[in-house]
């Protein structure tokens, strides 16, 4: 009987041990991805809204930034939520464990994180709509979260100057679904003004 009492408690302590492993693993994981969340929202911050998507000044920060630009035999093999289908040009940027993605279309820039918390990305993504453009207001154009086996949530933001015709669209998405290529796409697009939620694909 003492030897069965004493593997039970070996059993036990061996539980609560791999139990606290996975706990901790699972709070660095976490940490990580609230990292990585706010790598994506700063590199979306200098690559898009302060270069306003310009083709060239992009490409100058991607040249900077070390990133690796996707070759256009390339972006054929790439799913859609990496590389839009009319992308003109597309980067790669792995940091600190994170990997990132940089595309240009004719009318937009997009910084895409594989893996990102979504209430820290989301959250920083707030602290940076607050901070437009001299004399542009703050709209809202679209917050919408949908639930099926993961959520995807979106949040998008005009900044626009009173009684302009034309606006500067910031989108964020995130989708808590670990088998996604990317978990959080931040959109930056110039349009005419319509009040209408821009849908990201």
């Amino acid at each position: 009987m003492p030897s069965e009492m004493r593997m039970s408690r070996l059993m036990l302590l061996l539980s609560a041990f791999v139990l606290a492993a996975c706990n901790a693993q699972n709070r660095q994981s976490g940490v990580r991805h609230q990292d990585f969340a706010r790598v994506a929202v700063d590199l979306f911050r200098s690559a898009c809204v302060l270069t306003q998507g310009s083709f060239e000044s992009v490409s100058k920060f991607a040249a900077v930034g070390h990133f690796v630009p996707v070759g256009k035999e390339d972006l054929s093999h790439l799913p859609p939520t990496v590389a839009e289908p009319d992308v003109q040009a597309l980067w790669t940027l792995e940091r600190d464990g994170g990997i990132y993605y940089l595309s240009l279309t004719r009318d937009s820039c997009s910084v895409k994180a594989e893996r990102a918390d979504s209430a820290a990305l989301l959250e920083h993504f707030d602290g940076l709509v607050r901070q437009p453009p001299k004399n542009a207001n703050i709209e809202l154009r679209a917050e919408q979260s949908v639930q099926a086996s993961f959520e995807i949530r979106q949040v998008s933001y005009a900044w626009r100057e009173a009684g302009s015709s034309e606006e500067t669209v910031l989108t964020a998405q995130t989708a808590d679904s670990p088998d996604l290529p990317v978990q959080a796409v931040l959109n930056l697009t110039h349009r005419s003004h319509n009040g209408k939620p821009l849908i990201l694909p």
